[in-house]
């Protein structure tokens, strides 16, 4: 009888003891699903986010403007790091002269729209909030520009009354500029973007030649200030 009673004992001893075990690691169970489940929620509302394209970017400028007048452009941009919070950019554009005075007034000079100018603006972009939907830059960016054509200018006369002529104007132009740049990405591979800088030329000349009145030769304009700005269209690869 004693020994019904204690194989009894031992079996009701292993089974309380069974199930204590299952329920302890049912507990473990669900804990470990919850904190999966708040993972994978956090993760939901990060890294939507966070663009995980590709660091290469080609940029189609239909339109730009500067100070020279408005044209188009193409530009490259290559991201660096992890988080892609700096790009190096590599614009081109090509720009054409616009009107600057009124011919046949006398005062200062005129110009006509055959003028053409190219232009390189390198730059430096710092996305501060890295890369997401809807994306922000700023950053230095150098601009060298050289061109020119056929120009009306006014050479006021000594003694008498002054000529207008149609001469040669080449510019040369460098300068230093802060830009920014807002990126709207339409989806992985395509974006629209806007580019805005202001900034000054420290290097401004122009070389006359053609002239029969005015004296030929290269004159500095000394430092004035300068800007751009330009719709781009993106493809990200």
């Amino acid at each position: 009888m004693i020994k019904k009673i204690a194989a009894i004992t031992f079996i009701a001893t292993l089974a309380v003891s069974s199930a204590f075990a299952q329920r302890r690691d049912f507990r473990k169970e669900r804990a470990e699903l919850a904190r999966e489940e708040r993972e994978e929620r956090r993760r939901d509302r990060v890294e939507p986010l966070k663009l995980n394209y590709g660091s290469n970017i080609i940029r189609v400028s239909p339109f730009t403007a500067m100070d020279v007048g408005v044209g188009f452009g193409l530009s490259y941009e290559k991201l660096f790091g992890k988080d892609q919070m700096v790009g190096l950019v590599l614009p081109l554009h090509l720009m054409f002269g616009v009107n600057d005075g009124n011919f046949g007034t006398g005062y200062g000079y005129n110009s006509d729209a055959t003028k053409a100018y190219g232009y390189f603006t390198p730059g430096l972009k710092i996305y501060p909030f890295g890369q997401r939907k809807v994306t922000y830059a700023v950053g230095p960016t150098l601009m060298f520009g050289y061109g020119g054509g056929k120009e009306w200018r006014y050479n006021y006369g000594i003694s008498g009354p002054g000529y207008e002529e149609y001469v040669d104007v080449t510019k040369l132009r460098v300068g230093l500029l802060v830009s920014n740049y807002l990126n709207f990405n339409i989806s992985e591979s395509f974006n629209i973007g806007l580019e805005a800088g202001v900034g000054v030329r420290y290097l401004d000349r122009e070389t006359i030649s053609g002239s029969s009145f005015m004296q030929n030769g290269t004159y500095s304009q000394g430092i004035n200030p300068t800007g751009n700005f330009s719709l781009t269209l993106g493809y990200r690869f």
